[in-house]
């Protein structure tokens, strides 16, 4: 006998990519459970059994840095004070360094990360958690089917008293954008490709821009409530604003500068944060 759960969660965090680099992600999760009835009929009790997946998902992914620890060019070291340092260097020069607490970071044992290894990866971590009467726990990662424009973004947001304080966990995510109450594909695509495979940093938390190999790269450092974080990445591939990466923020940012590229018309931009929720803005410049 099989139970089943339909979207019991969404996880959103980043993960690193050999060719494309850092990503941001966000992946429906649905769960079924195998077992034998018990003697009320059950599998076993629904509710405590969807409550403990979804907190080790929380615990274990959910708005962290995911990293193929058996790629070659993977390096994760460990630090003083229960932190570590991921390292990935490519051959064209480009370099990747994100130095955070331990629990921001998180260890699948891949060369490359795809929804199906994660799936079985989180498998086996969690039937042992799970009731003894449940034979086996299945799990999908699905992303959100997209018809429209789309775009991975990653980002920190050192204020938050949650985890999206961590600096490297994203999004993947649609975009809807207006122009004078209608909705404009081309100006959705061209806001896309502008954030395709980026990393939005805040110019208040860049220290410095490095070379390395010949190469600009950005250096972002703060320290919030989990404690230090630091990040070393390609400049082709940051997007700095000069305010907190909020989704309420993003979304006004995108306002703001379309307004400014097409003086006279109203702009409403809708930006998502993940999977069906976002923030609303409009601007409007006038000549």
């Amino acid at each position: 006998m099989k139970l089943f759960v339909k979207n019991l969660t969404h996880v959103d965090f980043s993960y690193y990519d050999a060719e494309r680099g850092l990503l941001g992600e966000s992946w429906q999760t649905d769960i079924v459970l195998t077992g034998k009835l018990n003697d009320e009929s059950m599998i076993c009790d629904f509710s405590i059994v969807k409550k403990q997946i979804k907190k080790w998902l929380d615990d274990n992914i959910d708005h962290m840095l995911a990293i193929p620890a058996e790629h070659p060019s993977s390096q994760l070291i460990e630090l003083d004070h229960d932190r570590v340092s991921f390292q990935f260097d490519h051959e064209d020069g480009r370099h990747f360094q994100c130095d955070a607490p331990s629990q921001a970071i998180c260890s699948l044992p891949c060369q490359q990360i795809t929804p199906s290894l994660a799936a079985r990866w989180v498998e086996q971590q969690i039937l042992d958690l799970l009731p003894a009467e449940l034979d086996a726990v299945s799990i999908r990662f699905t992303p959100e089917p997209i018809a429209g424009a789309q775009y991975q973004y990653s980002h920190g947001l050192k204020k938050h008293a949650g985890n999206c304080q961590r600096i490297a966990h994203g999004h993947r995510s649609t975009i809807e954008i207006y122009r004078d109450g209608k909705a404009d594909s081309a100006l959705e695509h061209d806001w896309a490709k502008r954030w395709q495979d980026i990393y939005l940093g805040t110019q208040e938390d860049l220290q410095k821009i490095v070379d390395i190999n010949g190469r600009p790269h950005h250096y972002f450092r703060y320290t919030s409530q989990q404690g230090l974080f630091e990040l070393t990445i390609d400049s082709q591939q940051v997007y700095m604003l000069d305010c907190d990466t909020t989704v309420e923020s993003l979304s006004a940012h995108v306002a703001y500068v379309l307004a400014h590229e097409h003086v006279g018309s109203l702009i409403e931009a809708h930006g998502f944060e993940g999977i069906g929720k976002g923030a609303i803005s409009e601007y409007k410049v006038t000549k």
